[in-house]
């Protein structure tokens, strides 16, 4: 007789493909089996294994591409030494659980240029696709682009219900460039679709007292900033920059080979 693990999971795994005759039936089908001699149950369970443990990775194969990372970055790529000031790899490990998710939570990255904020903010992105959530990524423009153009093609209901669905958005480089005054009432209107409901993780390089310089007026900045600030995590990433600290270290290598 099959343990009562083995059982359990066969249950699940028929639920989770939707096999509801097999499910129904293999029982009876295994004790025929047994009553000749074989071990059907057995042979079930790996099928099963195989065919969910296919599945899921093609699901979340999906979910990476509709996602649309630039470059997919991992947290083991991430060196304890090499994070900025103020976040910890046990920090980060905590996020990557998930549960700001479950909560819809916000994550917002604040820093300066080139301090890892996108890295971060990719690595959760993309472990959220690995859990099987449906995530989606934009550099801020691209965002703010895409809702005016849903709006002159009278689609920005529709786009806007799309946008809702995301387990996760993931904003780049809010703060970069201006947002124009019909750009930054439609982010705010995106945003609030989301506000409770569901997660965005922002990066930005502006502290908050200067969001005024990328918005036309100062109520705009102080909306959208409520939208995504409250219920949120700050990650204060402070630091050197990593590229700036990697010009460094070449021209002083370049400086030692010329001096030798």
């Amino acid at each position: 007789m099959p343990d009562q693990g083995t059982t359990a999971r066969i249950e699940l795994w028929l639920a989770e493909l939707r096999l509801p005759s097999i499910r129904r039936d293999y029982e009876k089908v295994a004790k025929e089996v047994a009553t000749a001699g074989g071990d059907f149950v057995a042979f079930l369970h790996t099928l099963l294994e195989e065919e969910v443990s296919d599945r899921r990775s093609r699901r979340v194969q999906r979910r990476i591409k509709e996602a649309r990372f630039p470059q997919l970055k991992r947290l083991d790529d991430l060196e304890r030494e090499e994070l900025p000031d103020g976040i910890t790899m046990e920090q980060l490990n905590e996020l990557a659980r998930g549960d700001y998710i479950e909560r819809a939570q916000n994550i917002i990255a604040a820093s300066g240029s080139g301090t890892g904020k996108t890295h971060v903010c990719d690595v959760l992105g993309l472990v959220a696709c690995e859990q099987s959530r449906r995530v989606r990524r934009y550099k801020a423009i691209e965002l703010v682009s895409e809702l005016e153009e849903a709006q002159e093609n009278h689609q920005l209901h529709r786009w806007l219900r799309r946008f809702a669905g995301f387990s996760l958005i993931v904003i780049d480089e809010l703060g970069y460039m201006p947002i124009s005054q019909r750009g930054a009432d439609l982010l705010f209107q995106a945003l609030s679709e989301r506000h409770e409901r569901a997660s965005v993780i922002v990066n930005t390089n502006l502290p908050f007292g200067e969001w005024g310089q990328v918005f036309q007026t100062e109520r705009q900045a102080v909306a959208v900033l409520d939208r995504i600030t409250h219920n949120a995590c700050i990650l204060e990433m402070n630091g050197e920059s990593y590229r700036l600290k990697s010009a460094r270290q070449h021209t002083g290598s370049k400086t030692r080979k010329a001096a030798r």
